[in-house]
């Protein structure tokens, strides 16, 4: 199964032929939520009712929105499979710059040190200056780059497909080690108390963040594509059969009793928020999880698959759903407070009272 996986994928980037929609996440950012839609547009979207406050562009789409809005500063930044990475100034919508990589671009971008960091299919690494998208520096890999970079303590942490996680001088670009996961590498880093987490194929690695050094390794039931979140000494993960783990982050050993069946895959990445555990999965669903025990505390069914990750702002999750819908869920319940179809912009359900 995990050959056939890994197969399609390559076949999928190799030819060419990539999914006419991406799955791109929002982010919430004080009382708008920005995200891309699978018609390749960027919205600025009103959490308080779901109204529409700017799209970008306004008279064309861009290409597949697989990236992650990252607002810093009143500035969004985004990727796109056109090959660009655009920033936009966050109030209006307006073009700042863009950036052409000459390949398409799949990983949403981490910002901080003044620059934006993302990966693109050029199978490289960038560092632009965040304020004018001038080039600061590159880094080459061996394969494409899908996976989210992570920021942090100076170190930029970015994984590729030619099955290394590579640790950057975030200032210079500079290798300061690379860790060979034999096989590729989908999921962002997550990094925590001297830890960085990401699983290569069906195993979740924990290496020492400065050196690289491996602590503990373990063998997933699939191949991982979800994101490993870490909050409170655990690791929480999901594979591509449904199984969702929570792992000690020191030593790797299961927390729960068992480990937790969703009804179909898990692609999308986890969220801890207040003891739960949210995350989505191919079964229409999204979950919420007691995060001591991986006991359900409730399910919402949408109506698509849901790929992106839970964004939970003011007690409310913020969730695309693969049909062009972006929900928002009452955190606590479950209830659908209101759905956007951000492909005619227009309301699904009206907003809760």
């Amino acid at each position: 199964m995990l050959v056939a996986l890994g197969a399609a994928a390559f076949l999928l980037m190799g030819c060419g032929a990539p999914p006419a929609t991406g799955w791109s996440s929002a982010t919430v950012v004080d009382q708008f939520a920005y995200v891309g839609t699978p018609s390749g547009k960027v919205l600025a979207i009103n959490v308080a009712d779901g109204s529409i406050k700017w799209q970008y562009p306004a008279d064309r789409a861009l290409g597949a929105l697989y990236s992650t809005p990252a607002v810093v500063d009143n500035v969004l930044y985004i990727g796109s499979f056109d090959h660009k990475l655009y920033a936009l100034d966050a109030a209006t919508g307006a073009s700042k710059w863009e950036f052409d990589t000459t390949a398409s671009i799949v990983p949403s971008p981490a910002v901080g040190n003044g620059m934006v960091y993302f990966g693109s299919n050029s199978k490289k690494i960038y560092a632009l200056d965040a304020a004018t998208g001038a080039k600061k520096w590159e880094f080459a890999t061996q394969g494409e780059v899908w996976a989210d970079p992570t920021l942090a303590n100076g170190i930029l942490y970015a994984p590729s497909l030619d099955h290394k996680l590579y640790a950057l001088d975030a200032v210079t670009g500079a290798r300061k080690f690379d860790f060979d996961a034999n096989g590729i590498i989908v999921t962002k880093p997550a990094v925590s108390d001297g830890t960085v987490y990401f699983a290569g194929l069906a195993k979740l690695f924990a290496l020492d963040a400065t050196t690289g050094a491996k602590k503990w390794e373990f063998d997933a039931s699939n191949w991982v594509w979800s994101n490993p979140r870490v909050a409170g000494g655990v690791v929480y993960f999901a594979a591509l059969d449904g199984t969702v783990y929570a792992l000690d982050a020191q030593t790797g050993k299961a927390k729960w009793n068992a480990p937790f069946k969703a009804g179909d895959a898990v692609r999308s990445p986890i969220v801890v928020n207040d003891g739960v555990v949210y995350f989505g999965s191919d079964d229409l669903k999204v979950y919420a999880l007691d995060a001591a025990t991986g006991q359900a505390k409730w399910t919402r069914a949408l109506t698509a698959r849901v790929l992106t990750s839970p964004t939970i702002a003011g007690g409310v999750i913020y969730v695309s759903s693969h049909d062009h819908f972006l929900n928002a869920l009452d955190a606590a319940t479950g209830q659908v407070k209101w759905t956007l179809d951000t492909g005619n912009q227009k309301l699904v359900t009206p907003t809760s009272k």
